[in-house]
């Protein structure tokens, strides 16, 4: 069978199929909470789906521009707003004094490690 199709459409398939899975997951887990609301099933949920992308980067079957894209795909399906406005919209308001929250702007790893690898 491998000789019918090309790898070149072989992978694309396969990254479609990745892409479409990573954007289920997440919306998924936006469905159940977010990183200042949530509990440990949450933090499970997370996890794996961090693991499930950083899995599709270290194949070389997808990128992090690929990953994020999506995610802010789910995210904009949830919850109506794009991330950073509704990073913005949930940002304490006060006179800059008080101390951050900064798990609620912690990045996914794949995020994180995309700095050095890419």
């Amino acid at each position: 069978m491998v000789g019918l199709y090309p790898q070149r459409l072989m992978t694309k398939d396969a990254k479609y199929r990745f892409l479409l899975k990573l954007e289920q997951m997440a919306e998924e887990l936006y469905k159940h909470g977010d990183s200042i609301s949530h509990d440990e099933a949450w933090e499970r949920h997370r996890s794996f789906l961090w693991g499930f992308a950083d899995a599709g980067k270290t194949i070389q079957l997808v990128g992090s521009e690929d990953i994020q894209r999506v995610i802010d795909k789910a995210h904009e399906q949830v919850y109506g707003e794009n991330r950073v406005a509704r990073i913005e919209r949930l940002s304490p308001i006060g006179d800059g004094s008080e101390e951050p929250d900064w798990d609620a702007f912690d990045a996914p790893t794949f995020e994180r490690k995309s700095t050095s690898r890419d």
